[in-house]
């Protein structure tokens, strides 16, 4: 039996031609308002090594600016909580929740473009020894804010057609 045929090769077209018809488009493709925010974003900075990381993530994704038309501020909140604890009553396991709230605003007007919450969470475990549990502590928390990061770089993208100008 052959791994192409005539029937996947009709519904991939016909998918194909179904996404087109209602409007589906690339978000990074060439000449896209997304793709034009690109080193137009000053992103502001915050305390903390997470907020650092969550920062440097958005400085990556959008690019350095010189000349900033948009501003972009974030709030990074974590909270962690015990998930599992062992017969001799200690936490072996913690879960992380990472909320980011964001705002993206005009520099120019101070017009509020897109705001919103994102969320994440994570989780890493803990052992009866000090070093390798609070390496896995932190790792835990960078994943959150590159993840909460990507997010509103998602959520940024993906809403730049409407208030792009």
């Amino acid at each position: 039996m052959s791994l192409f045929s005539r029937r996947n090769v009709i519904t991939a077209l016909a998918l194909t031609a179904t996404l087109g018809a209602c409007g589906f488009s690339p978000i990074y493709g060439t000449g896209t308002a997304a793709s034009s925010l690109t080193g137009k974003i000053e992103i502001a900075s915050g305390k903390g090594r997470e907020n650092f990381e969550l920062r440097e993530r958005l400085v990556e994704r959008f690019g350095f600016t010189e000349y900033p038309k948009y501003t972009l501020n974030f709030t990074y909140d974590i909270e962690s909580t015990g998930l599992a604890i062992s017969t001799t009553a200690e936490i072996t396991r913690y879960n992380l929740v990472g909320i980011s709230a964001f705002k993206l605003t005009d520099t120019a007007t101070g017009a509020v473009l897109t705001s919103g919450t994102v969320k994440s969470s994570t989780a890493y475990s803990a052992t009866s020894e000090t070093f390798p549990t609070r390496a896995a502590e932190q790792d835990a928390r960078s994943r959150i804010a590159l993840t909460l990061a990507d997010q509103i770089v998602l959520r940024i993208t993906s809403t730049a057609k409407q208030w792009v100008k």
